[in-house]
């Protein structure tokens, strides 16, 4: 994506918070907990095409680099980090197809994403299997033809907190198989095929987040990513890098946000006849520390996304460590910017509790 696409995004997302995000919108949809399906279907249609950034030029996208789509996660989650995880979550669906799928799964599948804007759920996570991948119970049985060759699978288990798991059109499910886990591409609306009820959330309570139960749901031979069983693991494996790297992007906005609300109430709330800005008792306990660490955790994660564009592999490691430090680091500064604001912290409107428990997620999900 040239740099001129790039800025025309960007500015994409500056008119998508004055026209549609406003801080009040945000602050009810926070309160309701309601996935804006709406607002979303809009973001995701032919007036915006969003998801476009995240998606290879050769199947539709814009081919946005790592660095870019840093940089736009980041100001998305800035915006509202419930909107953005909805958004991580189409790209991190997607992701087992585009780096493990046929170049046939990739053509129709990555392309109909790109082309009807669809939103993709990725059912990995189980009640008993979190980051330990190893431990999933999902089980996907071989279906054979009158000729013993395997004409599909029949999948049953349970995934749990999957990012837009009830309103998804496409699902990548990673289920066991007998030579190991795999994933399977699942359409919406397949028999079996049960979403459960949307999570009431502590943050992020506007991203939809539900149960999914498998029960007998019958996926045809040619919807195996790779068409291989037993690569899921690897599959998985190989984004890391990738995606941990723009969770931490997550905590980065999160800590960004506090920080920049806490400076402007700072210029203005006046105390024994100064502003706040001018006590270094305020200033170097709540705001210098933090926006060092926070300008640490840019340079890293700028580090590790030029290294991945530049073709480099096996950055697990290294995504890893970006997402450690920036998502603390976010969360302390989001922490601090309740207590920067005193009372006025703790109310709702002024949104720094809000952007508190946003961050909190970006610690927890994506391992």
């Amino acid at each position: 994506m040239d740099n001129e696409m790039f800025s025309m995004v960007l500015d994409t997302l500056k008119k998508i918070e004055r026209e549609k995000l406003s801080l009040e919108t945000r602050l009810e949809m926070d309160s309701k907990g309601d996935f804006p399906e709406e607002l979303i279907r809009f973001m995701l249609g032919p007036d915006i095409g969003l998801h476009l950034v995240f998606i290879p030029s050769q199947y539709g996208g814009l081919g946005a680099s790592v660095l870019q789509v840093a940089k736009i996660s980041e100001e998305m989650a800035k915006i509202d980090m419930a909107i953005a995880t909805s958004f991580l979550a189409i790209c991190l669906g997607m992701d087992p197809i585009r780096v493990g799928g046929t170049e046939e799964q990739k053509e129709k599948y990555i392309r109909r994403i790109a082309d009807e804007g669809l939103i993709v759920g990725y059912g990995v996570t189980e009640p008993e299997a979190g980051s330990n991948v190893q431990a999933l119970k999902t089980k996907a049985e071989r279906v054979l033809d009158e000729k013993d060759q395997i004409k599909g699978y029949r999948i049953n288990g349970q995934k749990q907190f999957i990012t837009n798991g009830g309103v998804a059109d496409l699902h990548t499910i990673l289920a066991d198989t007998p030579e190991g886990p795999s994933f399977f591409i699942i359409e919406n609306g397949t028999e079996g095929l049960l979403p459960g009820k949307h999570e009431d959330k502590h943050g992020i309570r506007a991203s939809n987040t539900a149960p999914i139960t498998l029960e007998d749901v019958y996926v045809p031979a040619e919807n195996l990513v790779g068409c291989v069983e037993g690569d899921g693991l690897k599959q998985a494996n190989r984004v890391f890098g990738y995606t941990r790297l723009m969770v931490a992007t997550f905590g980065l906005a999160a800590g960004m946000s506090s920080l920049e609300k806490v400076i402007s109430y700072a210029k203005e709330r006046i105390q024994f006849g100064k502003p706040l800005t001018q006590k270094q008792g305020y200033t170097h306990k709540l705001l210098v520390p933090n926006a060092v660490r926070l300008e640490a955790a840019r340079a890293y994660i700028e580090e590790i996304a030029t290294r991945i564009d530049s073709g480099e592999e096996d950055l697990q490691v290294e995504g890893s460590i970006a997402k450690y430090f920036a998502t603390e680091v976010g969360d302390a500064m989001a922490n601090d910017g309740i207590q920067a604001l005193g009372g006025y912290g703790y109310i709702r409107e002024y949104e720094v509790e809000k952007i508190k428990r946003d961050a909190k997620i970006a610690t927890i999900f994506e391992g």
